[in-house]
């Protein structure tokens, strides 16, 4: 029955522009590397591009996504801005996915509800409580978004190698922004549960990835504590969202080529 729908609808699986283009990265067969870095905003993917060697690609594509291919260490890398919210990142990496991506970090912002959680320092999930609504149409609820534990292992290696203070544990991704910071009985909640923070993106990240057979993983700069108060974007340390938010992409790509003979 749902064959003969399917074939009445003329549903497709997957969209391509003329000449196999891609409609939302603006990417086609032959651009996108085994293994990608993931960012929230075009003007990083535009940042990273000096830290290649040999871009063969460099695109900004209609839906204000931006993609860079090129080489770190010897390894073909893409970068991609799969923007902000976990519906906008699941529609990147189909896409990327489609077009041979295969491991995934990104390179993201939390807002911490453990106290002892530090601004600047890095959060990496080994899972995350899907709390947004893309990931229904991939799993049931009771499916966890789980991150690759090679991934975790290798980011957490190359973060303290940079100095950086490192957590790991459960986050909680959500689709609001704002109410996720505001309503307080959701804070108090999570954080009486142990979860370390909340954001917008990785439990789509990391169950996409493994729906899909991929592999995923996180690495999170803490730009504010929603139980000390203090928060970038209201001006404590502002050069986090300025330098520390993009700078993570240095050690990523480290343990992102760390990993390609293993992850295949």
């Amino acid at each position: 029955m749902v064959d003969a729908v399917n074939d009445r609808l003329k549903l497709p699986k997957y969209v391509e522009m003329p000449g196999g283009v891609a409609p939302v990265t603006g990417c086609s067969v032959g651009e996108i590397a085994p293994l990608v870095v993931l960012a929230n905003f075009n003007s990083h993917v535009l940042r990273a591009e000096p830290l290649l060697d040999n871009v063969t690609v460099k695109k900004e594509a209609g839906w204000e996504v931006a993609t860079v291919t090129g080489e770190h260490r010897g390894a073909r890398v893409t970068v991609c801005n799969a923007g902000i919210g976990a519906g906008s990142t699941s529609n990147v990496m189909e896409e990327l996915i489609n077009l041979g991506g295969k491991v995934f970090i990104q390179v993201g912002a939390t807002g911490a509800i453990q106290e002892h959680i530090g601004m600047g320092d890095i959060v990496v999930p080994t899972g995350s409580v899907r709390d947004e609504g893309v990931t229904r149409y991939y799993a049931p609820r009771q499916y966890p978004a789980v991150a690759d534990y090679r991934i975790v292992g290798a980011l957490v290696s190359a973060a303290r190698a940079a100095g950086k203070t490192v957590h790991t544990g459960i986050i909680r991704t959500t689709d609001g922004f704002y109410p996720s910071q505001r309503i307080e009985k959701y804070v108090r909640r999570y954080s009486d549960l142990g979860v370390l923070s909340v954001e917008q993106e990785v439990s789509a990240i990391l169950t996409i990835a493994s729906a899909r057979g991929c592999y995923a993983g996180a690495s999170l700069v803490v730009v504010g504590n929603l139980v000390t108060g203090l928060h970038a974007w209201n001006g404590d340390e502002v050069e986090l969202v300025d330098n520390d938010y993009f700078d993570q992409i240095r050690f990523v790509l480290d343990a992102l080529v760390s990993l390609k003979d293993e992850l295949h």
